[in-house]
């Protein structure tokens, strides 16, 4: 460490007096403004001189605006206002009930299943219907677990066979 500290002392010191220099220089200028202040980089002898700029290219013209679309529909202008659009559920029917809206929503919903609206029944028949035709193949009528069974046994067999 006392090594490293005489070999290396020397030069600190030095970047040390050349930025204490540097911060007077600067100061000296702005207080007094009696030194000359360094040339800016473009200006040196040094420096290679500025290529042309490019000119500039031409706007392109401005587009035309379009005409205001119309509506697509036999929407009023009224409803239209209102925020009605063609084949609303709840055309004409403004203001309305939220809970008729969500009873109305839910039945349309589950009316496939024939869950007269309960989305828990909706989703329970669901996935049986879709374990139904998951398990077809192996004839175990919706059970997934037996299902996963005979399909291992399946794989392992073929396996065996080749």
């Amino acid at each position: 460490m006392r090594r490293a500290n005489r070999e290396v002392r020397q030069r600190i010191d030095q970047r040390a007096n050349a930025a204490s220099r540097r911060a007077e220089q600067v100061k000296r200028r702005i207080e007094k403004g009696d030194i000359e202040p360094r040339p800016l980089p473009g200006m040196r002898e040094d420096s290679l001189e500025s290529m042309q700029s490019m000119p500039s290219m031409k706007s392109s013209p401005s587009m035309p605006s379009m005409e205001s679309a119309d509506y697509a529909s036999e929407v009023t202008e009224e409803e239209a206002d209102a925020g009605m659009m063609r084949d609303m559920p709840l055309r004409g029917v403004m203001p309305y009930d939220p809970a008729s809206a969500e009873e109305d929503l839910a039945q349309r919903v589950t009316e496939d299943t024939g869950s007269g609206g309960d989305p828990h029944a909706h989703n329970e028949r669901k996935a049986d219907e879709i374990s139904e035709q998951m398990t077809e193949d192996t004839g175990t009528e919706g059970d997934m677990t037996e299902h996963a069974e005979r399909k291992v046994d399946q794989m392992g067999q073929e396996l065996f066979e080749e």
